[in-house]
């Protein structure tokens, strides 16, 4: 009986990536410490078509954290983030171009939970405003690409509401393998851009994620995703990551 002893090959991509972002300095070469999470992410999204091609889309976000001085696993333990999305965008005829002039999130977010330090930082309440633009292309019958460019102001308590940017770029493979079900694939950078926090470089890494999940139609209107994320944040110290190993279940409502 032959022992296989290689690596999996997805936490082998992961690896390679973000060895090739330290190549191109987006990441620290030397970390002092990387902590583990298990985390839950949900949303609850309703979308409505408006007249001249707009569309308005709402959500509720829900995530939960595990306790590392309890369990490595149990990611529904702690709080993590809870928020609303009042997102507008507008397509073109042809179904490959949105325009995103306007999108505000607001949350209530608790910080991940790596070491001791961290169960005494305050809950902190965030504002976002993004504005973006997505590409959409149907390169075969049952394959689409999406990739999706949104710059964010953010603004914090714990900052005195002064603005923060960020810039995240997405890429998004789906494939129709069933009539009722889709399998997709994402991959996500996020930058820090100006304005920044006073200190800080007005242009660092700040996430990388990848994951994959399944659409599940359960009616013409209705839409369930469950999957899995690789989400690898720095921390405002430099030297400090997050690795979280999200678990994902969003549900769709199309009005």
């Amino acid at each position: 009986m032959r022992i296989l002893t290689h690596k999996p090959r997805f936490f082998t991509l992961v690896k390679h990536c973000l060895l090739l972002l330290m190549c191109c300095g987006l990441l620290p070469t030397t970390q002092a410490q990387n902590y583990v999470h298990s985390t839950l992410w949900t949303r609850f999204q309703v979308s409505a078509q408006l007249p001249k091609s707009w569309e308005i889309v709402t959500g509720l976000h829900w995530r939960r954290q595990n306790n590392f001085e309890h369990s490595k696993f149990g990611f529904w333990k702690e709080p993590l983030l809870s928020g609303v999305q009042v997102q507008l965008l507008r397509r073109n005829k042809a179904q490959t171009v949105a325009f995103i002039p306007f999108q505000i999130n607001y949350f209530l977010s608790n910080p991940l939970l790596g070491r001791e330090e961290d169960f005494s930082t305050p809950q902190n309440r965030e504002w976002r405003a993004s504005v973006g633009v997505e590409f959409t292309q149907k390169v075969r019958p049952k394959l689409v690409f999406r990739e999706r460019l949104l710059q964010e102001l953010r603004f914090f308590r714990s900052n005195h509401d002064q603005p923060v940017g960020r810039i995240r770029g997405r890429w998004q493979a789906s494939y129709k393998w069933k009539p009722w079900v889709s399998i997709n694939g994402i991959t996500e950078l996020v930058m820090h851009n100006p304005p920044q926090l006073n200190g800080l470089k007005p242009f660092r890494f700040h996430q990388f994620w990848l994951g994959g999940s399944l659409m599940w139609q359960l009616s013409p209107k209705i839409n369930l995703e469950t999957g899995y994320t690789f989400v690898e944040t720095q921390r405002s110290t430099l030297i400090e990551t997050d690795s979280q190993n999200v678990i994902n279940l969003n549900l769709f409502l199309r009005l």
